[in-house]
């Protein structure tokens, strides 16, 4: 139900039988990137199955889209013209490695032919830890060894960000300052994308803080996007925060959390590229760099 209330607050949702996919129509001001992240879901899995948006970056006003359904199970995928492992990995909210652990016939480097149906390994399932503040979602153990991945940033690789906290927004992991990936365009894996966050260096087990006061909209394990364990906070002027890659989640979808209550605690879950708190903040949800919150 929290799919099909997040649409709401962006729009009309027509009515449609349950199943793999929801019509939704455009609404004015939406874009496909804020379509997605109401509904949970990547642009890449809109984008899937609705053929004519594969070229486009922009959607009509009024038009019908359909929006998968996240909570779908995804066991094989069939590789269509001008995918990579890459690329499918990332729509499953996959490492590479995993990626090829699941199908060791491409895992050498050899193409992957238009055609091919490659395994999806399952995402990992939630376990539930009880705590004196009641029962929160953890999550499941990691291996102890595990490669580490480069980030390249169009700044340094790695830098301090001396932030200042202000009257309305608190740096969410009190004493620790590096950020190692920035917001805007980055390398990871050795393709490009838009890093719509920051990415703060803390060890696993480190409070996150609820930057300001606001209602949670998201408190679960989230892997078909990447995002490991998050925390997602509607804020009451229009901005959203969300917390990802977290060890545990210690907040309840439609809780009120203050200023500075801890919602969590860094992990390193979903497509992490070591320990740390994806820290990202919306306008409605369009994307801003939250560094420019903190000067």
């Amino acid at each position: 139900m929290d799919r099909v209330r997040r649409l709401v607050l962006g729009g009309v949702l027509l009515c449609g039988a349950a199943g793999a996919a929801t019509p939704y129509r455009v609404q004015t001001g939406d874009t496909l990137l804020g379509i997605a992240l109401r509904a949970g879901v990547s642009v890449s899995a809109i984008r899937a199955v609705n053929p004519a948006l594969r070229a486009s970056s922009t959607v009509q006003l009024g038009r019908v889209i359909q929006i998968p359904d996240r909570s779908a199970p995804a066991t094989t995928h069939t590789v269509t013209a001008g995918q990579n492992l890459t690329l499918i990995a990332r729509k499953y909210g996959l490492t590479l490695t995993q990626l090829e652990r699941a199908n060791p016939k491409y895992a050498s480097g050899r193409p992957v032919p238009a055609g091919a149906r490659l395994s999806i390994p399952a995402r990992q399932v939630p376990v539930y830890l009880t705590t004196g503040r009641g029962t929160v979602a953890a999550a499941p153990a990691r291996p102890a060894a595990r490669s580490t991945r480069v980030v390249t940033t169009p700044a340094a690789t790695a830098r301090s960000a001396s932030p200042r906290s202000s009257a309305d927004w608190l740096w969410p992991v009190k004493g620790y300052t590096t950020v190692s990936s920035g917001f805007g365009g980055r390398t990871l894996e050795g393709e490009g994308e838009q890093h719509y966050g920051i990415d703060i260096v803390a060890p696993v087990g480190t409070p996150v803080r609820a930057a300001r006061a606001g209602r949670v909209l998201e408190s679960r394990p989230d892997y078909q996007r990447g995002w490991g364990w998050t925390v997602v906070i509607e804020h009451p002027d229009g901005w959203i925060t969300r917390y990802a890659h977290l060890s545990a989640n210690l907040t309840k979808q439609g809780e009120w959390v203050v200023r500075g209550q801890p919602i969590g605690r860094v992990g390193d879950t979903g497509r992490s590229t070591g320990p740390h708190l994806h820290f990202g903040t919306y306008l409605r949800w369009n994307p801003r760099d939250p560094m420019s919150l903190y000067r």
